[in-house]
């Protein structure tokens, strides 16, 4: 089923040569998309007629250079995915309505960042600025005459350098098969790893088509139905690759690594590497795996950046000690499950009838009359805002209803056993306040407040596999050119 989102690369960009995202471009893009979604309200508080003609207005644009009417079109293309379980209950046009207001309000939330902060050398100690280069060096080599040679390439290339063999990289599929993505099993000689590297789904059409999937009973939990599945296809095709390079580097352990779909189904093939005990059993050696009763280390761990949202809370606090998702501050793929999708329909018919509650009262002070409630005082304000700043005032008066239609949806999402997340725990890459300088880190829980689903306008380019290896490598993003 496709998307009605622009197709993009694993880069987060239009096209097949994006770069990574820019904090300059991503500032003056996020005042152009909020100016935008703002006139898009006032002219529905105008004309009311005018939301009548936006469904029929999208389906004639092929390709919209307006970010507004981007996201639109992506979420008529996301109520599709989901019609068995949820559908809105207002009609198209009402509930266009409603996704405007429901992305006015996300534009002023920042994404919930753990309490616990980490320093960037922390997260260097643990390799992951490493493992993000081997996310990122498996993409792109479908075509190339000798693709292991290429992934060395990309390995050597900067920022941080790393001289890789190319006899070293054992096994590598680099084009994907149906239900199977690409995957490459790779020795890590100077830190003494197997890596597993999966690589993620090239296009973010088809990533957001294979998350709008449903969960399954699976190793006692719930996770994705297809991420689960193909995560157990990539075990059975690199499981002997793995264990013939653990005997010839009895002291290596393994990791697996991966970007967006890859980086799930490298947290779900560290589920079934722990639960198959003879192959648990070969890796640790005679050890016994830390636990209640042992201490150590653990030999199979997964590291995940932008991972999808895989597996239910249960299996999230099991891989907790051996598997990590790093998130990029608004980065859309790991908070992207069904049951987000579900709560954001949910949210969006309620902001309808919080929209029609304001829109009347905006119409009179747009016309210079007073509306019923408010004060002298502060209708003097509102209607001098009204002629500087109609967007503004428009979100001022939203804001005032918006945190109820909010808090509704929080209760309903706190009783589901099968809600998904991303594995493991979180190390979560926050945006500086000003758009440049140093990020900053904190470590906590997949399953917490930092998963709920924000549709910013960054949403995609956060997704951006060389934007998490220049965060992981060099704690912030270099400014665009002047």
């Amino acid at each position: 089923m496709g998307c009605g989102a622009s197709v993009m690369n694993r880069d987060g960009g239009d096209g097949n040569n994006a770069s990574a995202p820019q904090p300059k471009k991503d500032a003056a893009e996020g005042e152009s998309f909020s100016k935008d979604l703002k006139g898009f309200l006032i002219k529905i508080v105008k004309d009311p007629g005018y939301a009548k003609t936006l469904p029929e207005t999208l389906a004639a644009t092929e390709d919209p250079t307006n970010q507004v009417e981007k996201m639109l079109k992506m979420m008529i293309s996301i109520i599709d995915m989901v019609k068995d379980t949820t559908t809105p209950k207002h009609d198209i046009p009402e509930f266009l309505v409603g996704c405007l207001v429901a992305f006015l309000y996300h534009l002023t939330v920042k994404p919930s960042a753990p309490e616990k902060q980490v320093e960037l050398q922390s997260l260097q100690e643990t390799g992951y600025h490493i493992d993000a280069k081997w996310a990122d060096a498996v993409y792109d080599k479908e075509e190339v005459e000798d693709p292991k040679a290429a992934l060395v390439a990309s390995m050597a290339a900067e920022p941080t350098p790393k001289t890789i063999k190319v006899e070293d990289v054992a096994y590598f599929r680099a084009a994907s098969k149906m239900g199977q993505p690409a995957v490459a099993v790779a020795a890590d000689r100077e830190r003494e790893l197997i890596l597993v590297i999966v690589r993620g789904t090239a296009n973010m059409k088809d990533v957001l088509t294979d998350l709008a999937g449903a969960s399954r009973e699976w190793e006692g939990g719930y996770a994705h139905e297809s991420v689960s599945l193909g995560a157990k296809k990539v075990y059975e095709e690199v499981k002997e690759y793995v264990l013939n390079l653990k005997a010839e580097n009895p002291g290596f352990a393994v990791r697996c690594v991966g970007h967006s779909l890859g980086g799930g189904t490298a947290g779900c093939l560290s589920i079934l590497m722990h639960h198959d005990e003879e192959f648990a059993a070969r890796i640790y050696g005679g050890v016994p795996m830390p636990g209640k009763k042992s201490k150590g280390s653990y030999m199979i761990t997964a590291v995940g950046f932008g991972s999808a949202a895989c597996i239910n809370k249960e299996l999230v606090e099991e891989a907790h000690p051996y598997c990590t998702t790093v998130v990029h501050d608004a980065d859309l793929v790991p908070r992207l499950c069904t049951d987000n999708i579900s709560d954001f329909i949910v949210l969006a018919d309620n902001l309808v009838d919080t929209f029609k509650a304001v829109a009347d009262d905006m119409r009179m002070l747009l016309k210079g009359t007073k509306p019923e409630g408010y004060d002298f005082k502060k209708v003097l304000g509102m209607l001098k805002k009204a002629g500087s700043d109609p967007g503004g005032l428009l979100k001022d008066l939203l804001d005032e209803k918006m945190d109820k239609a909010e808090d509704a949806v929080d209760a309903a999402a706190a009783a589901n056993e099968k809600r998904l997340y991303a594995p493991g725990r979180l190390m979560f890459l926050s945006k500086p306040e000003k758009g440049t300088g140093p990020y900053s880190i904190s470590k906590g829980s997949m399953a917490s407040d930092t998963s709920k689903m924000l549709l910013k306008g960054s949403m995609f380019r956060d997704h951006s596999c060389g934007g998490y290896v220049k965060v992981c490598c060099l704690g912030q993003l270099p400014p665009a050119a002047a």
